[in-house]
């Protein structure tokens, strides 16, 4: 199968986001299943990458012929026009497309939270939502499937054909631990604020730690993020480490001590269709994780069994932990059953349906 492959990062670059890491694990995923793939990537932000972008996929469309293409776009809008130009050919030559849908905010500005912003921002905002109003038009005119995190986001778009193709984990190599930790070890990946959750989660193991310290944390962020915060870690650091640093070699370590992970972000409209790819990162290093109520990450971790839900506040979280602290016995039973949950949650099966939907759609066309 001919698959030609758009992103809209440098895929030689260490990615440093989810929204980077997604369409690195895609392309190594359709390789994974000996697809014949044809990748074009560059920069969003980049002009002359994404000028270049456009004309080698315009001359891979016109010599190689590709049975199907799929699509990892930004976070936010396409911001070279040619690159919206070149969907419309794509659906001109009749070849099956689909792309994934991350990004919801401009639909919902109210939940993008964030401080009060200049007249200046403001407008920038404007311009993006009504770039992006305009790119869903030609998304749900022009493409076959449009995929979204879950269902639950998918409900809030009206399109011909739509479905799920949420994050995936894959088989990471990395010392698998047998036994747990006394004190147990706790490790967070992510960003660093009060949508993120680090509030919650630092009040949360501080009541925890009060009378002695139970359980640590990895706290692993962008320095700048956590810069920002104004939290003293000197009064916690007898439990409490943060980290600054990305990419699957350097976070090995981390992982590799630690006994379970935690995505104890406050719950919003928002938080409940989104699905943070690290859920999957954590269920394929095996560590049973501690999730607030969000509704997707509530059903994830339920469907899979692999966790604990709790409400989105600090007194619950350290209830929880305290539970999970006098019960190593059940930590070790979620643990031992997630080789099951990560072997159906992997990349590979997240590609494979993405295949077998285009080539229905090109078989009906034949």
């Amino acid at each position: 199968m001919k698959l030609l492959y758009l992103t809209f990062i440098n895929l030689e670059d260490t990615p440093k986001s989810g929204s980077s890491v997604r369409p690195l694990k895609m392309k190594q995923a359709f390789e994974e299943l000996e697809a014949e793939v044809m990748t074009v990537d560059g920069m969003n932000n980049d002009l002359k990458a994404r000028r270049n972008a456009v004309a080698k996929a315009k001359e891979i469309i016109e010599s190689w012929k590709p049975d199907m293409c799929y699509i990892e776009p930004p976070s936010g809008p396409m911001f070279y026009f040619r690159d919206i130009g070149l969907i419309k050919l794509l659906h001109k030559q009749k070849i099956p497309t689909s792309i994934f849908y991350r990004d919801a905010y401009w639909k919902y500005p109210d939940f993008a939270g964030g401080k009060k912003k200049s007249l200046t921002d403001r407008l920038k905002d404007f311009v993006i939502r009504r770039m992006q109003i305009h790119q869903w038009h030609v998304f749900s005119k022009n493409l076959d499937i449009i995929y979204f995190p879950s269902m639950t986001m998918a409900k809030e778009f009206m399109c011909p054909r739509k479905d799920a193709l949420p994050p995936g984990g894959f088989v990471p190599d990395f010392q698998e631990k047998t036994e747990l930790s006394d004190p147990l070890q706790f490790i967070f990946v992510g960003g660093a604020s009060k949508n993120y959750g680090v509030f919650l989660t630092i009040d949360a193991f501080a009541e925890l730690n009060k009378a002695g310290v139970k359980a640590k944390l990895y706290y692993i962020c962008p320095e700048e993020q956590w810069n920002s915060l104004g939290i003293d870690k000197e009064q916690y650091r007898d439990w409490l480490e943060v980290v600054h640093t990305s990419g699957d070699e350097n976070l090995k370590p981390y992982y590799e001590k630690a006994d379970m992970a935690l995505l104890t972000a406050p719950r919003s409209f928002y938080r409940d269709f989104a699905v943070p790819i690290k859920i999957f990162e954590y269920i394929s290093y095996l560590k049973p994780v501690l999730v607030t109520n969000c509704t997707e990450t509530e059903r994830i971790v339920k469907e899979n069994r692999t966790g604990w839900v709790v409400e989105d506040n600090a007194e619950s979280i350290a209830d929880k932990l305290q539970y999970l602290y006098n019960h190593p016995d059940e930590v070790k039973d979620i643990r031992d059953g997630m080789k099951n949950a990560r072997s159906r949650n992997l990349w590979v099966s997240r590609a494979e349906k993405v295949i077998a939907d285009l080539e229905k759609i090109r078989a009906d066309r034949a």
